[in-house]
């Protein structure tokens, strides 16, 4: 969204608010390259405290790589930077990995 954003106000030629949106970007983005601002940053917490709640990030995570623009793999066990193989085929990926319902401080039963 924020690169439609930014191509619209460059089609309309408002150098106001790109210059305002590149005066957003931190010099730590700025050195990667990151050249607007669009979006205030956000982190959006929320407590996986049910199966169903953590099933449903997960599948939103490993869905990710095979949707919308990117269509990066047309399966989640393709993405090989994903979890999707071991959850779905029991199998490590890159990064080992441990199942979610293992974690100490989780009690899926509790809701």
């Amino acid at each position: 969204m924020a690169y439609e954003i930014v191509k619209r106000l460059e089609l309309a030629t408002d150098r106001d608010t790109l210059n305002k949106l590149k005066e957003g970007v931190s010099s730590r983005d700025c050195k990667r390259g990151k050249l607007h601002e669009v979006f205030q940053p956000s982190f959006d917490w929320k407590e996986c405290r049910s199966t169903r709640f953590i099933n449903q990030k997960l599948s939103y995570m490993h869905d990710n790589p095979c949707r919308g623009k990117w269509n990066l793999v047309g399966s989640p066990v393709e993405y090989k930077h994903s979890s999707a193989g071991f959850y779905m085929m029991g199998e490590q990926g890159v990064y080992a990995i441990d199942h979610v319902g293992l974690m100490d401080d989780v009690d899926l039963n509790s809701r």
